[in-house]
């Protein structure tokens, strides 16, 4: 899953999103527009005939062939997000059948080899080390630059950001309690494992967008704070567009479905992101304050000389 702002200086009016992200013709959108405008594209496919990683010394890596499903987010006009996901398939077929089997299970992937759930998993939050290996971000991303082509993007955004990435892999569990792991590495990359009931596959699948959308806007945010010290920047030309762009972004629970409520409680709990979010923006803003008292007791000083 990918996350970064939307490459334009003016977040995109909610019927443009609307129309932006109909990627698929003749099939609508879905959207929100309170209590923050939300526009999610149709699923999309991908064909795959690729391996899967797993861990060093767990055997070969199992081949699978099926697609992948993929679908853009837009939230507030100009926060974009990719999310792919495929389901594995074990023990269907020793052999490859003809494409239209797996044609017919849309967002399915059938493992020819055998494999380990547990390894599969644990392989998958590693990171795709190879061309040869699924990696879904590059799906992701694909999906995010479609948005390119829309005409009110100028290509001009006055925020200066980096892409987020998150990583996720479930382990269908029937009758398991949701329950998950939240990693976030040393590549900045966060990582989530969890075991839950196939039903929930889908809240689990807002969580996890979710959870990338608020750790990017925190990332994001702070790294402007970051810059603004830096010698030689304009402290305002970070931070001004940053509050515009990001300031009244934070509301986890907006679109947060209502079975996860527990795993982001949980998620607060030892994270306290949201504690961060307010601190960071406090900070923010009283640079911002300090610059602009400042600015008018230099002017103020001018006239009186």
């Amino acid at each position: 899953m990918t996350t970064g702002l939307l490459n334009t200086s003016e977040p995109l009016p909610l019927e443009a999103a609307r129309q932006a992200l109909a990627l698929l013709p003749g099939v609508s959108p879905d959207w929100h527009r309170h209590p923050i405008e939300q526009v999610v594209s149709p699923d999309i496919f991908f064909g795959l005939d690729c391996r899967l990683a797993v861990p060093p010394g767990s055997g070969s890596q199992p081949r699978v062939i099926g697609t992948a499903r993929a679908r853009a987010v837009l939230t507030a006009g100009h926060i974009l997000q990719g999310s792919a996901r495929v389901e594995v398939l074990l023990d269907a077929n020793r052999r490859r059948l003809p494409w239209a089997h797996y044609a017919a299970r849309t967002g399915v992937v059938e493992a020819i080899n055998r494999a380990d759930p547990a390894d599969l998993v644990t392989g998958f939050l590693q990171g795709a080390v190879n061309s040869t290996v699924l990696d879904l971000g590059k799906t992701g991303a694909y999906v995010m630059s479609l948005l390119d082509r829309v005409p009110q993007i100028d290509r001009q955004p006055r925020l200066k950001t980096e892409t987020g990435r998150l990583l996720w892999a479930v382990h269908v569990q029937d009758g398991a309690e949701p329950d998950s792991l939240v990693e976030l590495r040393d590549d900045g990359m966060l990582r989530v494992r969890i075991g839950t009931p196939a039903e929930l596959l889908p809240q689990f699948v807002e969580f996890c967008e979710i959870l990338a959308l608020h750790h990017w806007l925190l990332s994001a945010l702070r790294n402007a704070f970051e810059r603004s010290n830096r010698r030689g920047r304009r402290p305002e030309g970070e931070l001004d567009p940053a509050l515009s762009y990001l300031g009244h972004m934070w509301n986890p629970e907006a679109h947060l479905p209502h079975e996860m409520r527990g795993l982001w409680q949980r998620l607060e709990n030892e994270a306290q992101l949201t504690w961060e979010w307010k601190s960071t923006v406090t900070r923010v803003r009283d640079k911002v304050s300090l610059l602009t008292r400042k600015a008018i007791e230099e002017a103020l000083h001018k006239e009186v000389v």
